[in-house]
């Protein structure tokens, strides 16, 4: 399994399982080659927006992300999971 496949089956098991609304800005963060027990997996990362972009001072406007992450068999292409990401807050 290419990573660019394994990368178009986590997208469409996202928008088939969290619906249209919540993947119109779905992006690939990351790919990672791993294992889960002995079989070789595809870790990938996708994120969509959380709600609606909200105007910040500096860049214009900032839109709240949701993280996912994706295993992908890399023998046939299943996923066989979504877990979300929590991404660690940088400290005030």
């Amino acid at each position: 399994m290419e990573i660019k496949e394994a990368v178009r089956n986590a997208i469409a098991f996202a928008r088939d399982a969290l619906g249209f609304e919540r993947t119109t800005s779905i992006r690939l963060e990351e790919i990672e080659s791993s294992s889960v027990g002995n079989r070789p997996v595809w870790l990938v990362t996708l994120s969509t927006t959380s709600g609606p972009a909200l105007p910040t001072m500096a860049l214009g406007l900032h839109e709240d992300r949701d993280y996912k992450v994706f295993t992908v068999a890399k023998d046939n292409g299943e996923v066989l999971s979504m877990k979300i990401r929590l991404l660690a807050t940088p400290m005030m």
